[in-house]
């Protein structure tokens, strides 16, 4: 009686073990998955590409699901909410991944740049500036300098509450920081994009760099 007990469940875990995919395979899967919903956004087939974006977002979050414990977890959690901030314009859901992902892995830089860009969505694409300040205040408390060269994410942050506070319209101080002399030979960049760069972090941990790692 025992041994056919033990076999019954010998066979459920050789059957579980041979269904479960690899990591490294889901992470294949997810990537090629993402980069076909590139090339299908920038051949403007919208629809068809939104749908590829939220295939990758199932098939990283059955990456969370089946390994929990995956050091890559706190970047595909990044990967996640910036699918959903970028791609899907469903910056609510990017949001609760952001938290998640800062909740799960405090003391990550992945964490770090997740608690920074709440506020950001909070103040330029859901346009709740209180939201936006509180969380840049929440920001700050937790990381009240800059402790990496490379990393201007607390200095941005105290600059962008200070206006936020004062009512200064960002395009303002933009322009009064503009140089003097002639540069209509010189090709500048739009405001929205001087306004990303102020905000903007170098060490974003998902660039191409600190990508998930196949094992």
């Amino acid at each position: 009686m025992y041994r056919l007990i033990f076999a019954f469940f010998l066979v459920i875990f050789l059957f579980s073990s041979c269904t479960k995919h690899s990591e490294e395979s889901l992470l294949l899967d997810a990537k090629t998955k993402m980069d076909e919903a590139n090339k299908l956004d920038s051949a403007n087939k919208t629809d068809e590409a939104k749908l590829t974006y939220q295939d990758a977002v199932k098939l990283y979050n059955k990456i969370l699901e089946d390994y929990p414990s995956s050091s890559n977890a706190p970047t595909i959690y990044s990967i996640i909410a910036q699918i959903y901030n970028v791609n899907l314009k469903d910056y609510k859901s990017a949001i609760r991944f952001y938290k998640e992902l800062a909740d799960k892995y405090p003391n990550t830089k992945e964490a770090k740049y997740g608690i920074f860009m709440i506020a950001i969505i909070y103040d330029d694409n859901l346009m709740d500036k209180e939201m936006a300040k509180q969380s840049y205040k929440k920001f700050l408390e937790k990381y009240p300098k800059d402790e990496d060269p490379n990393d201007n994410m607390s200095a941005s942050a105290k600059a962008i509450l200070q206006m936020l506070e004062n009512n200064i319209p960002i395009d303002s101080v933009i322009k009064n920081s503009q140089p003097t002399k002639d540069t209509s030979s010189v090709k500048t960049k739009d405001k929205k994009q001087d306004k990303q760069d102020i905000k903007n972090n170098k060490d974003n941990p998902t660039d191409k760099k600190d990508r998930p790692k196949s094992n």
